[in-house]
Order: C-alpha cells, then structure tokens, then sequence
C-alpha cells in the first residue's frame, strides 16, 4: 500500500511532463500548405506557409487599428502602444520605488548625522563648561596658593625696608661720627698748632 502511495505522484507528473511535451511538438510543427488543392491563395506569401499556425480570435493578427506616430512609414498599433506604455510604466514605477527606498536611507542617514551632530555639540558644550570649571578652581586654587606668598613677600619687603632704614641710620651716626672726629682732629691741630 505503501508502495502505491509513493508510486501515485511520480505517475501524476509523468502523465503532465507527458501532455506538455506532446502539447509542444504540435506548436513546433510548421504549417504547410494543403497540396491536395494545389494552389496557394493570392494573399499568402511563403513566409506564412513556414510560420507556426495562427491561433484564431478577435485580434489573433492584430489590432484592427493601426495608429501614425508620425515616424513614416512605421505603423504601431494600439495594443502594441499600450504594451509600450505598460513597460514604461513599470520601469517608472521601479525607478519611483528604487528613489523612494533612496530617499528613506538618505533620511536615515540624515537623522543619524543629526542626531551624531547634536550629541557631539552636546558634548562641546560639556566639553567647555567642565574646562571654564577646572580654570575657576585652578584659578581659585593659585589665588589661595599665591596668597601666603604675597603675604610673605611683604613682610620680606617690609623687612627689608626697615632694614635700610636702620643701614641709611646707621650709615648718617656713621657719617656724624666721622665728621665728629674729623672736627676734633682739626681742633687738635689748631690747639697744637698756638
């Protein structure tokens, strides 16, 4: 039973690939003339008696309208125009969708760099406020440095000051003295001199 059921789908498609292949030999065939009769009509030329067969229907040979566009002697017809047009259309189309999934990635990309710009102007703006931050600390950080320093240096300069003070003193009871002596020397003379 089992071997029926396996064996059921492998006849199914041997009887399709059957059918076409048969189905595709009687279109392959070219139509001849019917040599019975002897004649060919007025209007066939031989390269229809090698053409395939023409399917029969309303428009089978064509559109009963043909359509100047102006080229001479080149003749379209309507259904020919509008296959045409039916091409073109789908070429747009697909051009359309081609631009439009463009577009959308351009606006990806677009929003992704603003997004990238903004966090990076965000991060300047952090960037500077933590610099102008360490620069008052810095600042307030020398200050309180400099500040005994200053202190020292005027208590040094202030040192230093009193200092040639008492030497300028010092050098004028200097100078006194020596004037002192040097009067007294001359009193001495004058004295040993009478």
């Amino acid at each position: 039973m089992k071997k029926m059921a396996s064996l059921i789908p492998l006849c199914f498609l041997i009887l399709i690939v059957g059918c076409e292949s048969f189905m595709k030999k009687d279109y392959k065939k070219p139509s001849q003339p019917d040599i019975s009769s002897g004649e060919t009509g007025p209007e066939k030329s031989s390269n229809e008696a090698i053409s395939p067969p023409k399917r029969s229907g309303y428009l089978a040979s064509g559109s009963t309208v043909k359509v100047d566009t102006g080229e001479g002697d080149k003749k379209i017809s309507i259904l020919e125009q509008f296959e045409q047009t039916r091409a073109a259309l789908v070429s747009a189309k697909a051009k359309i969708a081609s631009l439009e999934k463009e577009l959308v990635n351009n606006k990806k990309i677009k929003a992704a760099l603003e997004t990238e710009l903004e966090e990076t102007k965000k991060q300047q703006l952090d960037a500077a406020q933590q610099i102008v931050i360490e620069n008052e600390r810095l600042n307030k950080q020398l200050n309180e440095s400099r500040e005994p320093y200053e202190k020292k240096i005027k208590k040094l300069t202030l040192e230093l000051t009193k200092a040639q003070i008492e030497e300028t003193k010092a050098k004028q009871e200097l100078i006194g003295l020596k004037i002192e002596q040097l009067t007294e020397k001359k009193k001495l003379k004058t004295q040993d001199s009478q």
